[in-house]
């Protein structure tokens, strides 16, 4: 059974073809498919995933994205996503949580578009807008005030 889960696993994310790969023949954006891979034969009820997408090609990127959604949905883990992309926070996000660089809660917001979300980009640009200027004050909050003499 575990072998199975590793074949559909590395299927997933198209990485079939290298199962017997050592790490130092993986490319980067390969190892952090078969990260995804290795939580996915797992099956565990919860996720938690750090820029997990970082060194992928815009193309790979949207289709881990895509897998990523599909497997929540068909097990319902508890899935907490870090990430700096705002629109990929916005395209697999049911809440987004924007800390600031102290970890204080800037903003919490819960996307209401309905999936696949790529088709509501006006709805998401308004959110997208909303999130940097939430960043843009904070940061604006945090600069060191200069005192005059």
């Amino acid at each position: 059974a575990r072998r199975e889960r590793v074949t559909v696993a590395l299927a997933a994310v198209g990485l079939e073809h290298a199962r017997h790969y050592t790490p130092r023949q993986l490319s980067g954006g390969m190892a952090q498919r078969v990260a995804l891979a290795r939580c996915l034969a797992r099956q565990p009820r919860t996720l938690l995933l750090d820029e997990p997408f970082g060194a992928l090609d815009e193309l790979t990127r949207g289709d881990m994205q895509r897998l990523l959604l599909q497997v929540v949905r068909d097990t319902g883990a508890a899935t907490v996503l870090v990430t700096h992309d705002i629109d990929e926070a916005l395209l697999v996000s049911d809440r987004i949580v924007v800390l600031g660089n102290r970890g204080t809660l800037i903003l919490h917001l819960a996307p209401d578009a309905p999936t696949p979300r790529e088709a509501h980009v006006p709805a998401l640009g308004a959110l997208r807008i909303q999130i940097l200027q939430a960043l843009h004050d904070s940061q604006a909050s945090d600069s060191p005030t200069l005192a005059h003499a």
